[in-house]
């Protein structure tokens, strides 16, 4: 299972809270609505609760479930005069930010965006945010500096623009307090050490009890209570993190490549040289994203080789014998409506993978990891992913043969050695042996 902080890398997160916990958000959220309302703002806010349990392990070690609700943030964006809002942009030494309002689903991409300018009063400057708009007819999309919306939209207030992590923070949801911003190398090390200390915790964890990594790396980043305590646990791992933290600065720039959404909002991060403290958690998952860059690469380098060393067994119409590894073992529909469900199975036979759909009784038993020799016919040769595939049809499997005992020396003949008419002399007489005579049979002569 992905740990990955669904608070950093999607827009639509999970929080799970119990009822009370429940109720209190809500009324907070409908005092940010009508704020917002008295201002200007026509989108909406909601919250989607779902009923759902968490199960975790008490200080005790004893197994606690807890029921309640899983939450998430929807709604529409906010719109004035036509103009619908979009994201908001902060500028960083990297390049941009954008965070979307609360039940936006488009993206733009980051390098798209330019930094300081403004559409309304066409001036380009040391701007620290701004705010991108689309016309609800048009489609125009347009890039308007904070101090330039109320002329822009011809309010006599300023409209309140509500996101993502704006609504978070009003619930709570953040910790607040400590510098404007860090190193960004300061920031990985510590990152890349508490991860290797303690693992890493997502965010939304902390409604469980637990400390999100973000924390454990502000804390140590800007001091406080149990500060101290936590460098000491953190210090065995620095020297390695602070090591590792440059490579994996290099390694994520270099692969991640989407141009928008989370991967393009983490590249903009590690390209400045300081980490905002609204961005920190951003900046952490870039641990987690490392993980996972690695982990692909390394697939992708196994299918390479296997691509360069698999190759068709045997020709279409061909039987085959073919031993190896099951690697892919599924139920999948039958052929009818009432046909009963068959088997998927993949195995990786070194020089060659075989791949076979059956209902034979044999195969539901199957795991991933079983050993595996079948018989079948060659149906088709084919790809997946780059590797060559030999599909069999009507595949048998064939059981192991059973170990056969040795016979023992003492074990007595069922049968006596008959003399050779071809043998005489003395080989005959040392080879002559006589028959037993069934009854009532006289003996031969």
């Amino acid at each position: 299972m992905d740990d990955t902080d669904p608070l950093e890398t999607d827009r639509v997160h999970p929080w799970f809270l119990n009822s009370e916990e429940l109720a209190a958000t809500r009324a907070k959220v409908a005092k940010l609505q009508q704020r917002a309302v008295r201002k200007g703002f026509t989108g909406r806010i909601e919250l989607a609760a779902v009923p759902a349990s968490r199960s975790h392990q008490s200080a005790g070690g004893l197994p606690v479930t807890e029921h309640g609700f899983d939450v998430t943030i929807t709604g529409e964006p906010p719109r004035y005069q036509g103009w619908r809002f979009v994201a908001a942009v902060d500028a960083v030494d990297g390049g941009t930010v954008l965070r979307y309002p609360p039940g936006n689903t488009a993206t733009i991409g980051n390098d798209q965006i330019r930094a300081g300018e403004c559409d309304h009063c066409h001036t380009t400057r040391d701007r620290r945010s701004t705010v991108l708009v689309a016309h609800d007819d048009t489609g125009q999309v347009l890039q308007v500096g904070r101090s330039c919306l109320k002329d822009f939209l011809g309010h006599n207030v300023l409209p309140v623009f509500l996101t993502d992590d704006e609504v978070r923070a009003s619930l709570g949801a953040f910790s607040s307090g400590g510098p404007a911003a860090w190193d960004v190398h300061s920031v990985l090390t510590y990152a890349a050490a508490a991860v290797e200390a303690f693992g890493w915790t997502p965010a939304s964890a902390s409604e469980h009890g637990r400390v999100p990594t973000r924390d454990v790396v502000r804390l140590a980043l800007t001091g406080g209570r149990g500060a101290d305590q936590l460098r000491d646990q953190l210090a065995p791992h620095l020297s390695e993190a602070t090591a590792r933290s440059p490579q994996i600065r290099t390694d994520l720039l270099a692969g991640l490549v989407s141009d928008s959404g989370y991967e393009a909002n983490l590249a903009t991060v590690l390209r400045g040289e300081a980490v905002e403290a609204r961005h920190l958690g951003l900046a952490v998952s870039a641990i987690t994203a490392h993980q996972r860059l690695i982990a692909d690469q390394a697939r992708e380098t196994t299918r390479r080789e296997a691509t360069a060393t698999v190759d068709y067994a045997g020709t279409v119409g061909e039987k085959v014998t073919l031993t190896g590894t099951v690697r892919t073992a599924m139920r999948v529909d039958g052929f009818t409506y009432r046909s009963p469900e068959q088997v998927l199975l993949v195995v990786d036979c070194g020089t060659a993978v075989a791949k076979m759909t059956t209902a034979s009784a044999w195969a539901y038993p199957l795991k991933v990891g079983d050993p595996l020799t079948v018989t079948g016919t060659v149906k088709a040769h084919t790809e997946w992913n780059g590797i060559k595939q030999t599909v069999l049809t009507r595949p048998k499997k064939h059981d192991p043969l059973p170990m056969q005992a040795p016979l023992a020396d003492a074990t007595p003949r069922l049968w006596e050695t008959v003399t050779s008419p071809r043998l005489d002399g003395a080989a005959a007489a040392l080879n002559t042996t006589t028959r037993t005579p069934a009854p009532g049979v006289a003996p031969a002569r």
